[in-house]
């Protein structure tokens, strides 16, 4: 069936909007130095090097993030787990984290003067020493792996037994049955999980700013601000943009080409015991959870701790905690209803054309903030300089990042609403809007919910594009820490590091806690 004229013109208007900021980057490379310079900058050792480091930290994240994944959505889903419930809320709470926090929790752990900075001294490390690609590789594989953890998980919880049971009858072994029958059913739920932690790690800034490795974003950060070379961060965005591009396309080729598989009448599910192993694969869970939430935590009380009568707590809360919480809850709902059109039409008007639009969304999700922040920042003053450093502009810039994570949710509820349904409401007498009311909205609802949490959380953690879009003199939380964090003022940066993490760990359990919102996740 053909996609409605109006459908696909909202979803191109949309898709152009994601590709402001590239349309940005290839004026400014072309108005800097013409092509010579471009081909000349694409093919230098340096800009390999840059590539080479960053594809390599996000491999190593996506490895170390799929593998730590999978294993807690397999125990968390055991049957006799002990505190199942509460084990899969914590094991996801590290998501309510910001990398930047997590790095610079750890980098005062290591520190002479941190906890474990007199056994690093006496095993011979020198100050310093917790930085560079392993520690960033470490740091974001902790905070990160819950992305793919709630997409592996959702994935398990609806695989069906029956092919397992089937291969195990023509004489498999346990191991090539549960390849034959089960991974295939996995693969979309790995795939998806894997591409979004990849984009999150090629377009990370803090986390790998603090621990000094240079990828792309750091790079371009520090051409920006430093260098004042705007062409040649300019040329580093659309090298970043490339390796964002071959990941959506190396993603396409291993996912599925048909809807997320339905339930049929025979539908068997797969469930296991750990029999004598769930205590010790309990303590393995507690030891995640506190290398990702209870230790950055404790620190950043340990941080206030030392100076906490001197600061007026709510005088440095109140302004960056409202801001935030009104940011976050319009870019929710802004995403939500972005994401949509894009979701309708990929799910229901398979074609090129919807693919296409479909990746240009995850597109932006990759790009580094200060990119898109840029971006806008140069469309603005040319266009509608009215717009330059008002609110509107920050969530416009939102809107291009967290695109893909509300877009992926609400396209599983369209495909688990049948057209048959439709067509049978159709017969009834119903017309479209009472149609999607009563047919098709009862199955987006969970998406729509987990897509409307997702992009909070995010927008509540977002650093580099809020830093250059927002009204000068106005803080969010996460602008407030990265600012203290800078000038060394950590009992200060600990208090709005705190509430943001409370405020994301919450809004996490609530995603967590419903399992029909986590299943669509």
């Amino acid at each position: 069936m053909h996609a409605p004229t109006p459908l696909v013109v909202v979803c191109a208007v949309i898709g152009l909007v994601v590709l402001t900021p590239l349309a940005y980057l290839l004026i400014r490379a072309l108005q800097g130095g013409g092509s010579e310079r471009l081909s000349s900058f694409f093919f230098s050792l340096q800009t390999l090097g840059y590539a080479g480091r960053s594809v390599g930290l996000a491999c190593v994240v996506v490895i170390g993030s799929v593998t730590l994944s999978s294993a807690l959505a397999w125990v968390t889903l055991a049957r006799d787990l002990p505190f199942r419930r509460l084990c899969t809320m914590l094991v996801v709470c590290p998501l309510a984290v910001p990398c930047y926090v997590g790095a610079a929790v750890f980098i005062g752990v290591f520190s002479p003067r941190g906890a474990l900075g007199g056994l690093c001294s006496d095993l011979g490390l020198a100050p310093g020493w917790f930085s560079g690609f392993w520690a960033s590789a470490f740091v974001l594989t902790l905070f990160v792996y819950p992305l793919a953890y709630l997409s592996i998980r959702a994935g398990l919880r609806g695989v069906d037994r029956s092919p397992f049971d089937a291969a195990r009858v023509l004489g498999c072994t346990t191991l090539g049955s549960f390849r034959s029958g089960i991974l295939p059913q996995l693969r979309p739920s790995v795939v998806g999980g894997a591409v979004v932690v990849a984009l999150y790690s090629l377009g990370e800034f803090g986390a790998v700013s603090m621990l000094r490795t240079n990828t792309f974003t750091r790079v371009i950060y520090i051409q920006y601000e430093s260098a004042f070379d705007r062409t040649g961060a300019a040329l580093s965005s659309l090298a970043l943009a490339a390796l964002i591009g071959c990941v959506l396309l190396l993603s396409g080729r291993f996912r599925r080409s048909h809807a997320v598989a339905r339930r049929s009448r025979g539908y068997r599910p797969f469930e296991w015991r750990l029999g004598v192993w769930r205590w010790p694969v309990l303590l393995m869970v507690l030891c995640v959870v506190s290398l990702g939430l209870l230790l950055p935590v404790f620190s950043l009380i340990s941080w206030w701790g030392r100076t906490s009568l001197s600061i007026d707590v709510v005088a440095l809360l109140t302004g960056p905690l409202m801001n935030s919480l009104l940011l976050s809850c319009a870019a929710g709902l802004a995403v939500t209803v972005l994401a949509l059109p894009i979701a309708m039409l990929a799910s229901r008007h398979a074609s090129p054309l919807s693919a296409l639009l479909e990746r240009i969304t995850h597109l932006g999700f990759g790009l580094p903030g200060i990119v898109v922040g840029l971006s806008l920042v140069f469309v603005a003053l040319r266009l509608v300089p009215a717009l330059y450093q008002t609110w509107l502009v920050v969530v416009l810039g939102y809107c291009v990042l967290f695109l893909a994570l509300a877009s992926g949710p609400i396209r599983v509820g369209f495909e688990r609403a049948a057209r048959s349904f439709d067509d049978a409401a159709r017969t009834l007498g119903a017309g479209p809007w009472l149609r999607f009311r009563t047919v098709t909205l009862p199955f987006l609802i969970p998406g729509i919910i987990s897509g409307f949490l997702l992009v909070f959380i995010s927008t509540a953690k977002e650093l580099p594009c809020t830093l250059l879009l927002s009204p000068a003199g106005t803080h969010t939380l996460a602008t407030r820490v990265w600012q203290y964090t800078d000038e060394a003022m950590y009992a200060e940066a600990s208090i709005p590091a705190l509430a943001l993490i409370l405020i994301s760990a919450v809004l996490v359990g609530v995603l967590v806690w419903r399992e029909d919102l986590l299943e669509s996740a």
